[in-house]
């Protein structure tokens, strides 16, 4: 998802880059819960037939399945915040709270696009200044990546 705040007539702004999230936390939880209490009955049931060995495995699997969901809602959490000003671009990146965050001259800066080598991969969004090349945007889909290499022609000048 790209979401823009972008001035045309001194071309800055900002650039939110979020990647596409399906469920919310509250729809992964709710999944979960029916999800525990079926495995959950399973196990019961054949603890009471005698085949006790079933019910660890059932909280086994629960364990599992429930650590892959927080994974992937974490990492559908990040996000990138490009900041075009007049004299700089600075990108911060992170999950919560920004963890890693690169200031470019403008002046100096440059984006590039680098198309695919195969069919089945994606583009690849990046900005260069002084030998320092950052990749922006890797977790996007391809209309997103179109879509924020338009808006960055916007922050351009031609």
């Amino acid at each position: 998802m790209v979401l823009t705040d972008i001035d045309d007539n001194t071309q800055t702004g900002v650039i939110v880059l979020r990647p596409n999230n399906s469920w919310g936390w509250r729809a992964n939880v709710i999944f979960l819960s029916v999800f525990m209490g079926v495995s959950l009955t399973i196990g019961t049931g054949f603890l009471i037939a005698g085949a006790w060995v079933v019910l660890p495995f059932s909280l086994l699997e629960i364990s599992v399945v429930g650590y892959c969901l927080f994974y992937c809602v974490r990492q559908c959490s990040r996000q990138e915040v490009i900041t075009v000003s007049d004299h700089e671009v600075m990108i911060e990146t992170g999950i919560r709270q920004p963890t890693e965050a690169r200031t470019f001259q403008r002046m100096w800066a440059k984006f590039f696009v680098s198309s695919p080598r195969r069919p089945w991969e994606d583009k690849t969004l990046s900005i260069r200044s002084h030998g320092i090349e950052t990749e922006i945007g890797s977790f996007l889909s391809r209309e997103d990546k179109d879509a924020l290499v338009d808006q960055l022609r916007r922050v351009i000048p031609r």
